[in-house]
């Protein structure tokens, strides 16, 4: 098949949140499977093209689109990677951005009101920007180039399929092109802040061009949602089937959206992402970024322990060195006798249940338990404040790392004992795969792709979302590590083994290859 992929961001490319790694793993999966597959994505000025091969600008003729009104060039780029083609989208509102959806430190320090970490005044423009183009690169093929399947990455790119049938409305060389072409559009995060909906009919209509037949059945309230658009000419598809549940049984918070899908009798089909084990093989360190190779599917941990070692001596002790784009609160205090070792790393911010985290870390380490608390990540400042906080609250036992460097996270996720996961919804969760291809055991709150994990086989669930009912499982676990260390060697195999055998890309590749011939 011929398949287009269109996606805001895309690993080693251009990088923001999750949807990176499925939209680069994906393609690379279904070119292994003997597809050709063609990536879409906009020419950030963050753009990284060192890994791309072939790159050349300009390719094909450029095209005009209608911008909000007015008539606008955009023109194409190309390169490879992997075997996947790379399409670039090229226009000025692209080329400033510094990062994929937020405005950085950079762009605050030269506009004050273009806050670091805020989302772009012109996001909703940018999304129809990059769309429309996707569509009109369509009129600088020839007819063998067209797709069989376009596959659209989150809301970002859910508004594909209706301007691809409007275009083919008007034009018939547009209709002669996609004439054989089916649309699959994957809901990454159904959460409020994730849908990029239109905040009136009255904005929809400006900024797309769409007709109110088309723009009326994308309403949900007053406000115009891609995702309920794209229901109407796609194959909806979220990325676990436990998220796919709680969306239309309303067990998860959508805004309105879930409950719009299901009064409309729309389905989604949940296919759980999956892990490329070789980007984080711990038996390979050039593979893992860790310091020392180890091996949990057969039990033989000895290096992750020297891990351990590395990150209390080296990055968490009170005289350790800084590491870039990384600030470090509170310190380890060096000690001789056994103790338990625990981690988060993720974004902070209030879905990850950065809440519940603090309050169960607080509870815990006031009983004095032989345990140390390691968080890496960023996010909300005042999160980030309250973990800075508990880092002088217990210094000694709780180091807070705000920022990202990914040698570092893989490290403070491969050192600890036990991984926790009090998300109030998560789609599918890429950190607990992590986890147990590390020997670290998660422990999470019982949603949505978290549910991937076996309670009491590959890790523990709990249920509800409250701190206490974490300890209520955590404490206990806690005294078993201490007192047998070893208890938990076969729950540590099984699930790296697990994790590797039933999560692999190619697998996961070829659920979607089945999809693609149903529809």
């Amino acid at each position: 098949m011929n398949i287009w992929s269109v996606s805001r961001e895309y690993a080693g490319i251009a990088e923001a949140g999750g949807v990176k790694n499925v939209a680069r793993s994906l393609a690379e999966a279904l070119v292994r499977r003997g597809h050709r597959v063609t990536l879409f994505i906009p020419l950030y000025a963050c753009t990284d093209i060192d890994a791309v091969e072939q790159f050349e600008c300009v390719w094909h003729e450029p095209v005009f689109i209608n911008r909000s009104g007015t008539s606008v060039p955009v023109s194409f780029c190309h390169g490879m990677l992997n075997g996947v083609d790379i399409v670039f989208i090229s226009h000025r509102q692209f080329a400033e951005k510094k990062a994929v959806y937020v405005y950085t430190q950079e762009d605050e320090d030269v506009v004050p009101t273009h806050r670091h970490g805020t989302g772009h005044i012109d996001a909703l423009e940018l999304n129809v920007i990059f769309q429309k183009a996707v569509v009109a690169f369509g009129d600088t093929c020839s007819q063998a180039d067209a797709p069989d399947i376009i596959h659209c990455q989150d809301a970002t790119a859910a508004l594909v399929p209706s301007l691809m049938h409007f275009k083919m409305q008007l034009s018939p060389l547009s209709a002669q092109f996609f004439k054989k072409t089916k649309c699959v559009v994957t809901i990454h995060n159904a959460g409020p802040g994730y849908h990029h909906q239109f905040d009136s009919f009255e904005q929809a209509s400006f900024i797309t061009s769409l007709p109110a037949s088309m723009l009326y059945e994308g309403l949900v309230g007053q406000k115009v949602e891609p995702f309920m658009l794209a229901a109407k000419h796609a194959r909806l598809t979220t990325v676990s089937p436990q998220y796919a549940q709680e969306i239309l049984n309303g067990t998860t918070e959508t805004d309105g959206l879930g409950k719009a899908f299901k009064e409309s009798g729309i389905s989604i089909t949940g296919i759980t992402n999956g892990i490329d084990f070789d980007n984080y093989d711990p038996r390979n360190t050039s593979k893992s970024h860790l310091p020392f190779a180890f091996d949990p599917e057969h039990k033989e941990l000895k290096g992750k322990y020297l891990c351990r070692k590395e990150l209390l001596e080296k990055y968490a002790h009170i005289n350790a060195g800084p590491v870039s784009q990384v600030v470090r609160f509170g310190h380890f205090a060096l000690q001789e006798e056994a103790f338990v070792l625990i981690s988060y790393h993720g974004r902070i911010v209030h879905q990850k249940g950065i809440e519940i985290l603090i309050d169960a870390s607080r509870q815990l380490l006031q009983k004095k338990l032989p345990v140390k608390i390691v968080c890496i990540g960023q996010g909300e400042s005042e999160l980030e404040d309250k973990l800075a906080f508990l880092s002088r609250e217990f210094a000694g036992s709780f180091v807070f790392f705000k920022g990202y460097d990914r040698s570092l996270s893989r490290l403070c996720t491969a050192s600890a004992d036990f991984s926790l996961f009090p998300s109030l919804f998560e789609p599918c969760g890429l950190e607990d795969f992590i986890s147990q291809l590390y020997g670290t055991i998660p422990l999470a709150h019982a949603t949505g792709g978290l549910c991937k994990i076996i309670d009491e086989e590959t890790g523990f669930l709990y249920k509800p979302d409250t701190s206490e009912k974490m300890l209520e499982i955590l404490e206990p676990l806690i005294r078993i590590k201490i007192s047998a260390p070893d208890i938990f060697l076969p729950m540590i195999a099984f699930a790296a083994q697990n994790t590797h055998a039933k999560y692999n890309w190619q697998y996961v590749a070829a659920q979607y290859e089945s999809l693609y011939n149903e529809l």
